[in-house]
């Protein structure tokens, strides 16, 4: 259903933060190729190499991290993303987009 789809997580500090690893999973088992992005509060509540494991692609954490394939990963994801999910989506997160 989902394959040659690309599926962006972005994955932000909130207790529910945990609960995204079921949904990584089942968008993998759907043939989705799936992404994870976290922020660094996010790191509290799961750890990126569930994520990895998981999906089979390495989870970005920072932003200015050169140990990609492509010169600014974040941006080259947002372009390859066919869906872009923010989940767990906390209050600070929500605040900020919007807000600009």
């Amino acid at each position: 259903m989902l394959k040659g789809k690309t599926v962006v997580l972005a994955v932000t500090g909130s207790i529910a933060a945990y609960k995204i690893a079921s949904l990584a999973s089942a968008l993998k088992k759907l043939h989705a190729d799936v992404h994870v992005l976290m922020t660094k509060n996010a790191e509290n509540f799961i750890n990126p190499i569930t994520f990895e494991t998981l999906t089979g692609n390495k989870c970005l954490i920072d932003t200015f991290d050169r140990n990609f394939q492509y010169n600014v990963e974040h941006v080259a994801l947002a372009k390859k993303a066919d869906v872009v999910m923010v989940a767990p989506a906390s209050a600070n997160v929500i605040g900020k987009i919007a807000h600009g």
